[in-house]
């Protein structure tokens, strides 16, 4: 991993997250097993593939201006994600639902 050194700290900033998996595929995959309970698959997709590019291209640079690194990922980490949500939504609209009522249901 590349590391460069950051222009409001000076300390080794990492280089982009390459993974194809990582601790935050675990997150994606819980939060769309309980947006895909809890909403509509399509709307629960919708939300969390366009929170990718949100993340990458809006929040990242946002957040390096104050030295917070955030959302600094490859492309092929954040399409990974985008499979981990996918997987989720269907665990949490089909296996889920189809075991136990959502508590509420959004959209």
């Amino acid at each position: 991993m590349a590391r460069t050194r950051s222009a409001l700290s000076g300390r080794p900033k990492a280089g982009r997250n390459g993974a194809l998996y990582d601790k935050w595929s675990l997150v994606h995959l819980v939060t769309g097993v309980v947006l895909g309970w809890v909403m509509e698959p399509f709307v629960a997709l919708l939300i969390m593939v366009l929170w990718e590019p949100l993340e990458i291209f809006v929040l990242s640079p946002l957040l390096a201006r104050f030295d917070v690194v955030f959302g600094y990922e490859s492309l092929n980490n954040s399409l990974s994600d985008i499979v981990f949500n996918c997987l989720g939504v269907a665990l949490g609209a089909w296996v889920l639902a189809a075991t136990a009522v959502p508590p509420f249901h959004l959209f």
